[in-house]
């Protein structure tokens, strides 16, 4: 993104948003995501925030629209579901200003550079309370979901259920195995490494289903003063209710802050603070949570790359080897789908093996 050119776009969304006297001193393009989407930190003079941060909805232009398309009315999801969580009291960043329809880019409040995984590297001896924090928060997500729930809000209208879960896991040979490896799998073999993995799809189908961020990663929670800020939550729908905290709980990047036996105390932490708010837990959540576990890593195999071999985004494929080891630990953890990884072993030997 030329960020010199779109800079009168930006002074003009800052003076609609703060009055004309509110100036842009500096502009500093920051690190990106997996998405289309790009971020702009701007210090500005006036009546205003000291920075605030420009999320562009699509690389290159300003035509708005991002890749997750519209809610109700056009209204970008993350619009819509930051409003919702707003009103529940979550913390979500401030929306200054919407230019999405016009300029594609909103004006959003800065909640700064330092995620919980880097809160937890810096302060190792930190990392148990502060991971805590974050299951505090995805309970309280999940009951205001379960207590206030908005069928005007987009997240309520969809779901991640079985057939979506199992087109990740196409997505997954496609790309994990295929591009690759460059070369379709012949049908057998491909109709038989899906089979095989079909007992991951048992919690999208019968769920119990909860209000779900769906990318609840350290990543995407950010420690400010000691508290925390959820961010990227525009995907948020309906999920298994032991999906978010096995994203949090066993992250790429996880097990290199949290022990085995952190890792216990916490799944026990989020089973005790749902007891406490209300909400009832069906039995077999350690097992939904090993399935929601494996079949996100598995997707994230084919998206890294498919992200580096086709969409020509370096980088992705070095975060591959802790993805493995993710797999490689739920592979052995669920008996039942032991006949995948051998089938998926001459293709992906990484998640054979060891945990």
């Amino acid at each position: 993104m030329d960020v010199a050119a779109a800079r009168e776009r930006f002074a003009r969304a800052v003076a609609d948003a703060f009055g004309a006297s509110c100036t842009i001193v500096a502009a500093e393009s920051l690190h990106g995501d997996a998405s289309s989407r790009r971020y702009v930190r701007l210090t500005l003079a006036g009546a205003a925030p000291a920075h605030i941060v420009v999320m562009v909805l699509a690389e290159g232009t300003f035509t708005g629209g991002d890749e997750l398309g519209g809610g109700a009315d056009g209204e970008l999801p993350f619009v819509q579901v930051g409003r919702y969580l707003a009103s529940g009291g979550l913390p979500v960043p401030i929306v200054y200003h919407d230019a999405s329809a016009t300029d594609g880019f909103l004006l959003l409040e800065d909640v700064g550079d330092q995620s919980l995984w880097e809160a937890a590297r810096r302060r190792p001896g930190d990392a148990r309370r502060l991971f805590g924090r974050a299951v505090d928060l995805l309970v309280r997500l999940q009951t205001l979901g379960a207590t206030r729930p908005d069928p005007a809000c987009g997240a309520f209208g969809r779901r991640f259920d079985a057939p979506l879960a199992a087109a990740e896991l196409e997505h997954f040979v496609e790309h994990g195995i295929e591009t690759r490896h460059g070369t379709r799998l012949e049908p057998p073999v491909r109709r038989a490494i899906l089979e095989a993995l079909a007992p991951l799809l048992a919690p999208f189908a019968d769920g119990p289903f909860v209000l779900s961020h769906r990318d609840y990663m350290a990543w995407n929670v950010h420690v400010r003063d000691d508290g925390l800020c959820l961010i990227d939550f525009q995907d948020a729908l309906l999920a298994p209710d032991a999906f978010d905290l096995g994203q949090l709980l066993t992250d790429r990047t996880t097990s290199t802050l949290l022990s085995p036996a952190d890792v216990d105390a916490l799944v026990e932490r989020f089973l005790g603070r749902r007891a406490d708010a209300g909400l009832a837990t069906a039995p077999g959540f350690r097992d939904r949570m090993e399935r929601c576990v494996l079949q996100h890593a598995l997707k994230v195999i084919g998206r890294f790359h498919f992200l580096e071999r086709v969409r020509g985004k370096p980088g992705y494929l070095a975060y591959l080897p802790a993805v493995y080891a993710v797999a490689r630990r739920s592979f052995a953890a669920l008996p039942d789908v032991a006949d995948a990884a051998a089938l998926i072993g001459p293709w992906v030997p990484e998640v054979e093996g060891a945990p």
